[in-house]
């Protein structure tokens, strides 16, 4: 073996423009001089005469309701109104959203108010209950039911605020997520 390396050969061919062109003698070289330098002599120069246009290719991945405006000018051409047609597709879906988004946050605004309401009700029950038990001669039974009835009200609502903000970290560990995933991804492409 030589170690002397075969010189490199001139591409004879233009590459299109952006396109770097390398034989595949120099791409071997480059990326597995090992494996080059472990070729005869005799059979590298066959690698020289294959050569290869190298180039990078620009993916761009998006998402969102809409389509890229090239695109949006594409389904023009193809559909009469098309662009229209889609837009008003997306400003339909939001202003549905944005409809049962009120919906459901009034209805748990709702909720919550009942909730409440009934938490005073069974609370003041209880308690007037308790009373009444321990004025006429039962104590221990108006404590058990006073007692009973401040810890499972109390025990509710420290729950519920547990729950809550279970849910909250919850949503913005899924929004944090949902941000890294609908980024712009740019990769490039090697052939």
């Amino acid at each position: 073996m030589s170690a002397n390396p075969a010189p490199e050969p001139q591409s004879s061919g233009k590459a299109p423009q952006g396109r770097q062109s390398k034989t595949l003698e120099q791409i071997v070289r480059e990326e597995a001089p090992d494996v080059f330098n472990s070729i005869p002599q005799d059979k590298r120069l066959q690698l020289a005469r294959v050569s290869f246009a190298r180039y990078e290719e620009r993916v761009s991945v998006r998402t969102g309701p809409l389509p890229d405006p090239s695109e949006l000018a594409a389904y023009n051409q193809i559909i009469p109104n098309g662009a229209d047609r889609i837009m008003k597709m997306a400003e339909d879906q939001s202003a549905h959203r944005i409809q049962l988004e009120k919906t459901v946050v009034g209805s748990q605004q709702r909720q919550a108010s009942r909730g409440q309401v009934f938490g005073l009700i069974i609370g003041l029950s209880g308690l007037s209950l308790a009373t009444y038990a321990a004025v006429h001669g039962q104590p221990v039974f108006g404590t058990a039911i006073g007692g009973t009835t401040l810890v499972s009200l109390a025990s509710v609502f420290v729950y519920s605020r547990y729950k809550q903000k279970e849910e909250l970290a919850s949503k913005a560990q899924q929004t944090q997520r949902d941000k890294l995933e609908t980024r712009p991804k740019t990769a490039k492409k090697q052939s």
